[in-house]
């Protein structure tokens, strides 16, 4: 398996892996949007998507972003960032787990001090795999968009 960065190439597959955890059409959208804007190199350094591949077939993505108004109160430190997104096509293989840990390694070179990530309680399946990789659970929150979820945080 290798992980690199995500490319315009890579957005149908990306998307039907989105689509095996994602019914919502807005959000569906609010994440093709956010890798088009990748794509065109329109966002700042505070986003990146870095993708699973074996051969020529995508496994997974993972992405942060620029942290979110409603996290803010979870931040302990001066440069946190939001874990924006995580998503495998086949589930158990350690996929998810390498993403998340490239996911760490590029935001701690990227100069960030931290983690936050939200996960809706309609994704408690994956609490338990935040749970696991280090994350430390820090609050409950219900986000202006979205449902009742859970918060974690990971100092860098």
């Amino acid at each position: 398996m290798i992980i690199r960065g995500f490319q315009e190439s890579d957005q149908s597959a990306v998307e039907k892996i989105f689509a095996l955890y994602w019914t919502d059409p807005e959000f569906l959208k609010e994440l093709s949007n956010e890798l088009q804007l990748h794509s065109k190199k329109t966002l700042k350094k505070d986003s990146d998507f870095f993708v699973a591949t074996e051969g020529s077939e995508i496994l997974g993505i993972v992405g942060f972003k620029k942290l979110a108004n409603y996290l803010k109160p979870y931040a302990l430190t001066s440069n946190p960032i939001e874990f924006y997104v995580i998503a495998v096509k086949y589930k158990k293989r350690g996929i998810g787990q390498a993403l998340k840990l490239k996911l760490i390694e590029e935001v701690r070179k990227a100069g960030f001090t931290e983690i936050i990530l939200y996960s809706p309680d309609s994704h408690n399946e994956s609490w338990g795999f935040h749970d696991r990789l280090g994350f430390e659970r820090v609050g409950e929150v219900t986000p202006p968009d979205d449902d009742f979820g859970q918060v974690w945080r990971e100092i860098l």
